[in-house]
């Protein structure tokens, strides 16, 4: 079986904050160290698994608080900076899918050199969605390719799709890529999933039955 494609829709951490009474940016602290701590580690070290796809902002996004995505957008920044050493020891390979002309400079740079010093490795990788949505990437890749558009989205097909805090949609994430996605929609905060409730994920996938169509 050929290693699966993981797609995080990380979703809750406003309402984490609301709920402990703390401000929103706490939130979002909280979700980006899970992400790196509980569900990119352990998908790294589940050998049925070879990248992770992450839903960070989309480009819906935008319409926030203009403080809270200058908060957002630096917590980014500092996160990918301090998380470099080991993305490069572990040989993680990230790609930055999305707009690449609207996000901070400072961040972008941060990313591409990211990109730059990991383009080769072929362990796991992790495909950050920044300034992401499926809408745009479609129109962006249908203008490059017209009909041959496919070889010029910017992510793979995904084999499962998970979504933290219980919502329900995809909210304009790899809508062509989710053709045969499985979809798994978490009831809990993303500020709050452990490694056992990635245990659970994991184990509900693995009973279903996948056909593909087939």
């Amino acid at each position: 079986m050929s290693k699966q494609k993981f797609g995080l829709i990380a979703d809750g951490n406003r309402r984490w904050a609301k709920s402990k009474n703390l401000p929103v940016l706490s939130g979002h602290q909280k979700g980006v160290d899970v992400i790196k701590e509980v569900v990119l580690e352990y998908l790294y070290n589940n050998k049925d698994f070879d990248t992770l796809i992450l839903y960070a902002f989309s480009t819906e996004n935008w319409n926030r608080n203009p403080l809270e995505i200058k908060n957002i957008m630096n917590l980014y920044e500092e996160s990918f900076d301090s998380w470099k050493d080991d993305l490069i020891k572990k040989k993680i390979k990230v790609i930055h899918a999305g707009r690449k002309n609207r996000i901070p400079k400072s961040l972008a740079k941060i990313i591409s050199n990211l990109e730059e010093k990991t383009k080769k490795f072929k362990k796991f990788t992790v495909i950050l969605c920044l300034d992401y949505g499926s809408h745009d990437e479609i129109r962006r890749a249908v203008k490059k390719g017209g009909n041959n558009f496919e070889k010029y989205l910017e992510v793979p097909p995904l084999d499962l799709i998970v979504r933290t805090s219980g919502e329900q949609r995809l909210s304009n994430f790899c809508l062509w890529q989710a053709a045969y996605s499985e979809f798994i929609f978490y009831n809990k905060f993303l500020p709050d999933m452990t490694n056992g409730d990635m245990d659970k994920i994991v184990a509900e996938y693995k009973t279903r039955n996948i056909r593909k169509g087939k």
